[in-house]
């Protein structure tokens, strides 16, 4: 109860603040550049999956739910909540994972890669990423409504989650399409483009030292700055990897069992697992800011310039 109520609560009204900062630098550098049109769409997404968060935080709290309210929280929060959340996470995973995909491109083709990724096709690329996401979840939307209802306890008129006869077929295609496809592919993915940054990386410092070049484009035709790019965007799909293994082996194991459902058996054990879950992906979307600050001194001057007014040093 308290990683939810006051943990994940204080986490995502801290990731919602960083996040906003995030695309206000990301605009004020412009979209000419395809790895800023990349990091803007995943500064919104990950906005997206934190207020979500913040809703989850409020309906768990008992003074929140206790109340008089028109509308039963504990009841909803699974649709008003939950699932937005996981759409938008799984919207970055995606968009970390192109991220990742573009950056190995760069190290692999460095000469091409501006012809291959160019800014129209990323702005193409992350809407679709969008729209695919969203359309996924169709089925569970189908399946679980919203609905006015007279509650006779209350004496009232209450908005509730009511279900369809075809809920567990549409949920069981959301949840086939969504959590365990598009979950293990995206998170294989960024893991593998990862290990070809790093040991591409790795090679290529090597190189460099023992050549002792001082060429911009010395690193085998990968300049300086673009080694920097590589290494800020290695240190976001770490993260991600870290922060979304616990999310990934939740949706595995629900394949095999599965009982291992909110109103299961488990269903206690359940929800500490996901909440859990959520708190790590919370972290996830909510410290890449650092990252920037750290790694990124084209962030850090604007970012000094625009809320501090100062001239990076």
């Amino acid at each position: 109860m308290v990683k939810v109520v006051v943990i994940s609560c204080l986490l995502s009204l801290f990731g919602v603040a960083s996040n906003l900062i995030n695309i206000v630098v990301f605009a004020k550098q412009g979209f000419q550049d395809s790895m800023n049109i990349s990091l803007m769409g995943l500064a919104v997404s990950d906005l997206c999956s934190l207020l979500p968060t913040i809703w989850l935080s409020l309906c768990a709290n008992p003074l929140f739910y206790n109340s008089e309210l028109p509308f039963d929280p504990r009841n909803m929060v699974n649709v008003t909540g939950a699932v937005p959340h996981i759409i938008f996470f799984k919207i970055a995973t995606f968009i970390t994972a192109f991220i990742t995909f573009e950056r190995c491109l760069c190290i692999v083709v460095p000469l091409k890669v501006k012809t291959i990724i160019t800014p129209g096709r990323t702005k193409t690329i992350i809407i679709s990423i969008y729209i695919g996401m969203s359309v996924l979840v169709i089925p569970y939307c189908l399946g679980n409504r919203l609905e006015w209802v007279f509650d006779f306890n209350k004496n009232a008129t209450v908005l509730i989650t009511t279900f369809t006869a075809e809920r567990d077929m549409l949920e069981t295609i959301t949840f086939l399409t969504q959590g365990v496809f598009a979950t293990t592919f995206s998170f294989v993915f960024v893991i593998c483009c990862t290990i070809v940054l790093i040991v591409k990386l790795k090679s290529k410092t090597k190189w460099r030292k023992a050549t002792v070049a001082k060429s911009d484009r010395a690193s085998g035709g990968v300049g300086v700055k673009d080694q920097k790019v590589v290494k800020m965007v290695t240190l976001i799909a770490v993260i991600f990897i870290v922060c979304a293994v616990p999310s990934t082996l939740l949706f595995l194991y629900m394949v095999i069992d599965p009982s291992f459902r909110i109103g299961g058996v488990y269903g206690n054990v359940f929800l500490v697992l996901w909440s859990s879950s959520y708190l790590t992906e919370t972290v996830n979307s909510s410290v890449n800011i650092f990252v920037y600050l750290k790694m990124s001194s084209k962030y850090r001057a604007v970012f000094l310039k625009t809320f501090w007014n100062k001239e990076e040093k």
